[in-house]
């Protein structure tokens, strides 16, 4: 069950929400150094999602997104897929960088809602050129995939699609074979959707990645390749989350789940608990319910202190303007957990605000310039950027 005792409602401050973050820290924690980033615009050109990866194999890591990539260090545009456009939606709602075909470089598996698919990119070498198709699985809307690790071998190089429509399935998808060999083995885990979200990750500690959704978990059998339907957990009930990380936020040995509102307010973690039986239970614990549409969030040590800090960011038109607060002004943040007299609190950290950038439906948070510091990429309707860490 989830305990709402942290489920602090909005108030007064989303209204106030300019001057807050103006002006100070979302909560009045310990003073904590800020990062410097600065912006730069790569393209202005309509987008959903961005990946990082090296494409032509020269050592730099490039910019994938949409119908183009961008090479690093100038970001040279190179077209290398036509996309289809559909209400206002460019139909890549993933961009994740696999070497699909082991064939040494770098491939994009993309997740479409429009024309109801996954399918994965091959890069023709050096990225030059078209990249041609090839279909992992098609008949079902994808709001977005991930790549994970559920075959529990530390690598995550298996896609875990979140299927959209009312009727459907839940599964993952392992690759198999080599070069022009490649096929896709659907693992399907349930027979039904679980509603808008999903995510992996070790719920229970027995060391097996479970599969999260907004109405509960599935637990990973000994076999995660068994057939069968995985046992459902029915511990929580959301509505329209982003992905489900699970990470233990608090450190008392119980990994939690951080997630957030991909079409409403609200950015939270469930902490894992027990009750006096021993059995789990969740409380809800705010981050942020100032701004709505975070349908993207990336858990990363952000700033080098050795502790997880959320990047995370308000997407441009999730749904054309019609979720709670979707015309309202777009930002990017980062998170950090701190105590303040013995209870924890999340301060707020402005990476961006005002702008045309948003978070989207990717942030990667890598060392683009190799500089030591990490830096973030962001893409959506209002184009797609690189926030450079400057702060060394």
């Amino acid at each position: 069950m989830v305990d709402p005792a942290y489920n602090v409602p909005r108030s007064s401050m989303q209204s106030k929400f300019l001057v807050a973050v103006l002006a100070a820290p979302l909560l009045a924690g310990p003073k904590t150094p800020e990062i410097a980033f600065e912006r730069h615009v790569i393209d202005l050109g309509r987008n959903e999602a961005c990946a990082v990866a090296d494409v032509n194999g020269d050592g730099r890591l490039d910019i994938i997104s949409g119908e183009n990539w961008y090479e690093a260090p100038t970001w040279k545009k190179h077209h290398h897929r036509e996309l289809f456009l559909f209400n206002n939606y460019l139909d890549d709602f993933s961009d994740l960088p696999l070497d699909v075909d082991s064939d040494g470089d770098v491939d994009i598996i993309s997740a479409a809602w429009g024309s109801r698919r996954v399918g994965w990119y091959e890069n023709p070498g050096k990225g030059q050129g078209m990249w041609a198709e090839h279909v992992v699985d098609e008949g079902s809307p994808t709001e977005f995939a991930f790549l994970v690790d559920m075959d529990n071998d530390g690598v995550k190089d298996e896609v875990l699609p979140q299927y959209g429509g009312r009727e459907g399935f839940t599964a993952w998808y392992e690759r198999e074979g080599k070069g022009a060999e490649v096929r896709w083995n659907r693992h399907v885990v349930s027979n039904k959707l679980h509603g808008h979200g999903i995510g992996a990750g070790d719920v229970n500690g027995d060391g097996r990645n479970d599969v999260l959704t907004p109405e509960g978990w599935l637990e990973a059998p000994k076999d995660p390749r068994a057939t069968g339907e995985w046992t459902f957990h029915a511990e929580w009930t959301f509505d329209k989350l982003g992905f489900l990380y699970v990470y233990d936020v608090d450190g008392d040995g119980l990994n939690d789940v951080i997630t957030s509102q991909a079409h409403d307010y609200g950015v939270f973690v469930l902490r894992q608990q027990r009750d006096p039986q021993g059995g789990r239970k969740w409380v809800k614990e705010l981050v942020d319910d100032a701004w709505s549409q975070a349908h993207a969030m990336t858990p990363v040590d952000l700033n080098g202190d050795g502790k997880m800090e959320l990047v995370t960011g308000k997407r441009l038109y999730a749904h054309n303007g019609h979720d709670p607060g979707g015309r309202e002004t777009l930002g990017i943040y980062w998170y950090e957990r701190v105590d303040v007299g013995g209870k924890a609190e999340w301060v707020r950290h402005i990476i961006d605000y005002g702008g045309r950038s948003g978070g989207g439906m990717q942030i990667p948070v890598v060392d683009l310039d190799g500089d030591g510091d990490l830096d973030i990429v962001v893409a959506g309707k209002g184009g797609v950027y690189l926030f450079e860490n400057v702060s060394h």
